[in-house]
């Protein structure tokens, strides 16, 4: 390989060496070691599906007043996709105006999982004048794993698995699921998206073809209305990114979801010196169609949207060490925060 882009006058450079021994010196244990005492959930760490599903259980438990919690979907092997709502005074129904997260879409993406879990942590667990507003004025909901099926994977087998794990007509194990990010029904099918079962971006059989994907819709189709904001999480890369990805064509609002971008980057990079790039997927990353935010923009019409790819930028991928986690739910949130806020004060939905 390293001639071959040596002859074609490519630069390159390693950023891991040996990335299956990477994975067995940081994650495999963890299979065994996870919190799952009840009562002990330990948001400094990266955590199992069974024990985010107890937690989401415990906080909405034991905040009737302010959490909810959702089955939108059921999976092929049989769990339960989950959105927990937060907000004060909360209702039987969504009434006020909604901003939804959510994350690990890819199951190998494991901070993005814990950098929503984080934020549930800090509107539950943490007290602030801020929050308090916040509270007060939307209703936050978030879907900390919107593959499960596939995280409990990453824990119990292949570590770097990406799609859902629905079954299909191959036989080879490492051709079932779909990538449930290229699985939604706007611009369905093109650039950055493949036919191929056995391909990492297999966008499925049909728009919406999955479990995972249509719980979500319909979700969204239910409450559009409400929804002021849609942010789905991944790593890795640090780049903050407005649709679209299926072409160079950009949102009538382009220049307001830019601005609101521009707010959380700033907040992060004043807090922690973390940067991001801010720009649309197509042109910052690479073209992927059939990806939830087009949809969400293109289709439902939300004012505004981001997929984010959190830290870092390579070095460990997503592979990054579990005591960044903590760091960049904390630096996230804050942009996730400032950017809530200024969209409040801009909306008069402040008291």
């Amino acid at each position: 390989l390293k001639r071959t882009l040596r002859d074609a006058s490519l630069s390159h450079s390693v950023l891991i060496e040996d990335v299956e021994e990477r994975i067995q010196l940081r994650h495999l244990s963890k299979r065994d070691t996870n919190s799952s005492v009840p009562g002990q959930f330990d948001y400094g760490k990266f955590n199992t599906f069974e024990s985010i599903e107890e937690e989401l259980q415990r906080i909405a438990k034991e905040n009737p007043d302010m959490a909810r919690l959702t089955v939108i979907g059921t999976t092929h092997e049989g769990r339960s996709v989950y959105l927990l709502r937060l907000t004060h005074n909360i209702t039987e129904t969504p009434e006020k105006p909604v901003i939804l997260i959510d994350a690990g879409i890819h199951a190998r993406e494991w901070i993005s999982v814990s950098t929503a879990v984080h934020m549930i942590h800090e509107l539950t667990s943490k007290q602030g004048a801020i929050k308090s507003d916040l509270l007060d004025a939307f209703e936050f909901e978030f879907i900390p794993v919107l593959n499960p099926d596939g995280y409990v994977e990453t824990w119990t087998g292949d570590r770097m698995w990406r799609k859902n794990k629905a079954p299909n007509n191959e036989s080879r194990p490492w051709c079932v699921g779909v990538d449930l990010n290229r699985n939604w029904a706007f611009q369905w099918g093109g650039e950055g998206t493949s036919t191929n079962h056995c391909a990492q971006d297999y966008r499925g059989e049909s728009a919406f073809s999955e479990n995972e994907t249509v719980g979500a819709r319909d979700w969204v189709e239910k409450y559009r209305d409400l929804i002021q904001v849609y942010i789905n999480f991944h790593a890795y890369g640090q780049l903050w990114m407005t649709p679209f990805g299926y072409s160079v064509a950009t949102p009538t609002n382009e220049i307001e979801m830019i601005q609101y971008g521009q707010v959380a980057i700033d907040a992060i990079e004043m807090a922690s010196g973390t940067e991001y790039i801010l720009g649309p997927v197509y042109t910052t990353i690479y073209p992927a169609s059939s990806i939830s935010i087009d949809w969400m923009s293109g289709s439902q019409k939300i004012p505004v949207v981001f997929t984010v790819e959190l830290p870092d930028k390579g070095a460990h991928g997503f592979l990054i060490a579990e005591d960044q986690v903590t760091p960049v739910g904390e630096e996230t949130w804050i942009g996730v925060e400032t950017m809530a806020l200024q969209i409040a004060n801009d909306k008069k939905l402040l008291r």
